[in-house]
This record gives structure tokens, C-alpha cells and sequence, in this order.
């Protein structure tokens, strides 16, 4: 008898741990998706299929054709589909056909860790990494380039159908020989790619935008995301004012859009291969085409949540992330909760920091405008008051000083008028000082100019203060400064230590150890299943990796 593919492999291998884990999960979603009456063709049993997945995806691999040849040459690939050889195609199709089942094992494996011991929520960090899209930064289309692409599609298909009208009555048999010699030629050339490639892949793409046949569907989708994106031309952000003050029953706060600002906004685009992807800003690297996955983890790296975004702020993602947290917790079976939440400034709002999530909140702030610049000494403000006054340019000003002509400027406006120097403070009103100057304006009993010229501050903080004081928002410098006092507190100190220790790891494992540095497949909802599944796997491995 031959020899079982079992005995391939020592009994510790990663690829046996896969399958016992497979063979815990509940894969009801997956049978479901096929028919039980016993008609159409045969399909590879789908437990064995993720399980092939799963252990592609802890190895490093995630191209399906790859994946095809390891089910061929790599003795563990083929313990674990026994010894069964499903081609890339199939393998595509199967990731494309359940992506949501797919991401729903997250919840699952999860509650596997918390089962095994491995989930202390005593805090949670939740942080974001940029991850490439699987499209090209340079596929990115302004609006009036994707609509004449559009209209020379339907123009070259007009002059096929006129071409084809007026020559029809005197080349009737020239026209079948010539449809006869392209068939021909067309079975020829097909004949070659099947020897050549096989099989379509079918796993970047869904299906209205996959290829360059369909191309047209393409730039509709993408043009449709352009009409999903918040318009930014004068109108638009005019009208959607309007309907806010009319929702809300008084005026907005805040300075209203102006026509040269709205002119000054680059043009919006879309990326015609994967519509859903943005140009994202990285710390190092420039610019990438991609997405924003975001995760939460605890101190013993396990991921409790995974999200994939399209925004390139983590700011709105906080809340969100938070509930997710909770209710991923919840259903794995963790019934004692969340201590605190961690974050870095990239997350800091005063809505974020003064939130009820059911937890301590500890979320690193960012320097306001007020401690960006000390007050210049009296020598530059010297030299400053010669420019104010028109007896020295800026530029030989910041010759003089040593410093940029636009710091000269910049200085000049702040701290002189036409009347000489300003009386300018050095740091922002304390709350005990503002309040009450503010109550006076919400009572009517005092000018927005008023108080601006009595405080020193912008109109704009004028009408923050205003926000605050009316009990519609905490004004941000008052909940920085709680926040500020809160992270100053030792044991706070200590927790929010623990938060690089935490996600970091996190990532690094998933980028550097699993390869896992760009998205295979294209589209948001395709792009989030993906990252559960990267995230999954990562809960696996830890799994694996717990002491008995």
C-alpha cells in the first residue's frame, strides 16, 4: 500500500496544526454557497480548500498560481490538501466566491485565542499601517480624462457600425472572407495563449472590472467613485452648508468656504484599476497607491480587531474601531472587557479624547498652534519693526537674523499692524480667563470683535470658544490639557508605554515575516476580507505558538 501523505511531515508541523484548526472552525457559510440537490459539476471540498489558504497565507504565499505550484513540489502543501491539486483558478475563484466567510473566521480564531487564555483586554492599542493596493499609482485619472476616454470608446464604436453600413451592399463576399480569415486567426492565436497560460487568473479583479475588454466598466466605476467623493467646489460645499444650517436650525460656527480656496484645490481622481484605492502620504517613502488597514491588539499581540479603509486619516477610525473591539470580544466569548484604549496623536481629536467607549481613554495630543513658536526676543522684534515700517525688506531682514524671509514676514504680520507693534500673547487664554468672556456673548452682552480684541485671538477661536461654552462640543484646548493631565499620571504613563509593544510587533510580523506588504486583490470589500485573513492568520501562528 502507499505510504499515507501523514507520515510526510513530523507531527509538529504547522501544516497539521492548520488542519485541526480548520477542522474546529464552523465552515456552515461555505457549504451553504453550494447547491444540495447533487446537480452541476464537482467542487473540491471547501474545508480543504481553507485550509490550503490559511496555510499559503501563514507561509508567505499569496499568488494562486504559486499556490498551484507548492500543491505540485512542497510536500506540506500537499499534506494539507491530501495530496489533492486544485489549479489556480480554482483556488482564485474560491477566495473571490467567499470573501465574506472568509473574513468572518477572524471572529472565530479569535475566539480560539480567548479559549486557549491568550486575550488579556487589559489594554487594547489600536494603530494603522499603510498597505499598497494592487493597482499603479500612475492609473489615476482626473474626471475629464476618464469621461473623453469614455467618449472615444463609444466614438470608435459608432464609426465601426457607420464603416460597416456603407461598405455592406458591394463587399458582401469580401466582408465573409475577411470575418473567416479574423475567426481563423482568432482560433489560432487562442490556441496559443491556452498553451501558454491556461486558465484566466480571475483573482485581482471582480468581475465588472476584470481586463481590458471590459476597460469601459472600468472608468464608469471609477468615475462613479469620483461622484461618491465630497465634492469640493465652491456650490457644492456652499450648498451642503445650507442644508446643515437648515438641518440644525441656526448658523455654523466657523469661517465659510471661499471661491479662491475652492480654485486653489488640486483636482480630484480616481485610479482606474482599482477605483477604491487612494494616493496615501508615507513618512518615508513618498506617496503609495493604497489603503489604510487598521487593527487594534492586545499586550500579548493578539489582533482583536481589523479593519481595511479607504481614508488616509486614522482620526475617524478611533471610534469605530473601539465598538468593533467590543463587540468582537463580546461574540469570541470574553465577557470581562476592555480596560483602556491606547493611541497615538495620529488619532487625537477632543471628540476622540472626551468619548464613552466604556473604557480609560489615553490618546497621545498634538502641539497646538501656541507652542509652535516662542516669541521673538526684542532684538528681532527690532528688526522686525524696520520691515513693519518699510526700512528693510524681509529678505535682507533674514539676512540679518539668519533666518527665512518668509519667517520675517510670517513674524511681522503676527506681532505688528499699522499702528506698531501688537500687544500679542505668548500662549492661549487659560479657560478661567475666556469663559466668562465668552458667557457675555452667548448672553448678548458683548461683541464676537469684542472679545476677540479683548482675549487676542482669532475669530476663529472666538467661535470655538462659543461651541464650548453653549455645551455643543468640548473645546479642544480644554480636553488637550485633560488629556495632557491624564497621560502626566504614572500609572497612565505606564499604561500608554505598554501601546508600541503592543501594535507594532503586530505589523511587523505581518509585513516583514509574512511578506505580506501589498493587497493581491482589488476593490474595498475584497481588500477588508484579505486583511482579516493576513490578521487571522497572524492569531494563528500565536496560537500555534502558546505553551500547552
Amino acid at each position: 500500500m502507499p505510504p499515507s501523505v501523514r507520515e510526510w511531515l513530523p507531527e509538529d508541523h504547522l501544516a497539521f496544526f492548520v488542519l485541526d484548526t480548520v477542522a474546529e472552525l464552523d465552515l456552515a457559510e461555505f457549504f451553504a454557497a453550494y447547491r444540495t440537490d447533487g446537480r452541476g459539476g464537482s467542487v473540491y471540498d471547501p474545508s480543504m480548500m481553507m485550509a490550503v489558504l490559511l496555510y499559503a497565507y501563514c507561509t508567505g504565499e499569496r499568488s494562486s498560481r504559486r499556490v498551484e505550484r507548492r500543491l505540485v513540489e512542497d510536500v506540506a502543501y500537499r499534506v494539507v490538501a491530501a495530496n489533492q491539486r486544485p489549479d489556480h483558478a480554482t483556488i482564485a475563484r474560491f477566495r473571490a466566491r467567499h470573501q465574506g466567510a472568509i473574513a468572518g473566521l477572524f471572529g472565530q480564531v479569535l475566539g480560539l485565542c480567548v479559549k486557549a487564555g491568550l486575550v488579556d483586554a487589559g489594554v487594547v492599542a489600536i494603530d494603522g499601517t499603510k498597505i499598497a493596493a494592487n493597482a499603479s499609482f500612475f492609473a489615476n485619472r482626473k474626471r475629464d480624462a476618464l469621461s473623453k476616454e469614455l467618449a472615444g470608446f463609444a466614438e470608435a464604436n459608432e464609426s465601426q457600425d457607420a464603416a460597416g453600413l456603407a461598405g455592406s451592399a458591394g463587399l458582401a463576399e469580401a466582408a465573409k472572407a475577411a470575418a473567416r480569415a479574423i475567426l481563423d486567426e482568432a482560433a489560432a492565436v487562442d490556441e496559443a495563449e491556452d498553451a501558454e497560460h491556461g486558465e484566466s487568473r480571475g483573482d485581482e479583479l471582480p468581475a465588472q472590472w476584470a481586463g481590458g475588454r471590459d476597460r469601459r466598466a472600468r472608468i464608469r466605476a471609477a468615475l462613479d467613485e469620483l461622484e461618491s467623493q465630497k465634492a469640493r467646489d465652491y456650490e457644492t460645499r456652499m450648498a451642503e452648508r445650507a442644508k446643515k444650517e437648515a438641518e440644525r436650525g441656526r448658523k455654523l460656527t466657523g469661517p465659510a468656504p471661499k471661491k479662491d480656496t475652492a480654485r486653489r484645490s488640486r483636482p480630484r481622481r480616481a485610479n482606474t484599476t482599482d477605483p477604491h484605492s487612494r494616493i496615501i502620504a508615507t513618512a518615508s517613502k513618498g506617496v503609495l497607491q493604497g489603503y489604510n488597514a487598521q487593527a487594534a491588539a492586545t499586550t500579548g499581540q493578539i489582533v482583536v480587531a481589523a479593519e481595511a479603509t479607504a481614508t488616509t486619516n486614522d482620526q475617524p477610525h478611533f471610534l469605530p474601531m473601539a465598538t468593533a473591539v467590543a463587540e468582537n470580544l463580546t461574540d469570541a466569548g470574553h465577557g470581562d472587557g476592555v480596560g483602556a484604549f491606547v493611541a497615538d496623536a495620529g488619532y487625537w481629536t477632543a471628540a476622540n479624547g472626551t468619548t464613552g467607549v466604556g473604557a480609560e481613554v489615553l490618546i497621545a495630543t498634538k502641539k497646538s498652534s501656541w507652542r509652535k513658536a516662542d516669541k521673538p526676543d526684542d532684538d528681532k522684534l527690532a528688526v522686525l519693526a524696520k520691515v513693519n515700517r518699510g526700512e528693510l525688506s524681509q529678505r535682507k531682514a533674514g539676512e540679518i537674523l539668519g533666518v527665512s524671509h518668509t519667517w520675517v514676514g510670517d513674524m511681522t504680520k503676527r506681532y505688528f499692524g499699522s499702528d506698531g507693534q501688537r500687544i500679542t500673547r505668548s500662549a492661549e487664554p487659560e479657560p478661567a480667563e475666556w469663559i466668562p468672556v465668552i458667557e457675555q456673548v452667548a448672553r448678548g452682552e458683548m461683541s464676537k470683535r469684542a472679545a476677540r480684541d479683548e482675549l487676542t485671538v482669532s475669530d476663529t477661536r472666538i467661535n470655538a470658544m462659543l461651541v464650548h461654552v453653549r455645551g455643543e462640543a468640548t473645546d479642544p484646548a480644554i480636553a488637550r490639557k485633560a488629556m495632557d493631565n491624564k497621560l502626566a499620571d504614572p500609572g497612565n504613563t505606564e499604561l500608554y508605554k505598554k501601546r508600541s509593544s503592543s501594535i507594532e510587533p503586530v505589523f511587523g510580523n505581518i509585513k516583514h515575516n509574512l511578506r505580506f506588504r501589498r493587497f493581491a486583490r482589488r476593490s474595498l470589500p475584497a481588500v477588508h476580507s484579505e486583511w482579516r485573513l493576513i490578521c487571522t492568520v497572524h492569531n494563528l501562528l500565536k496560537l500555534q505558538a502558546a505553551p500547552a
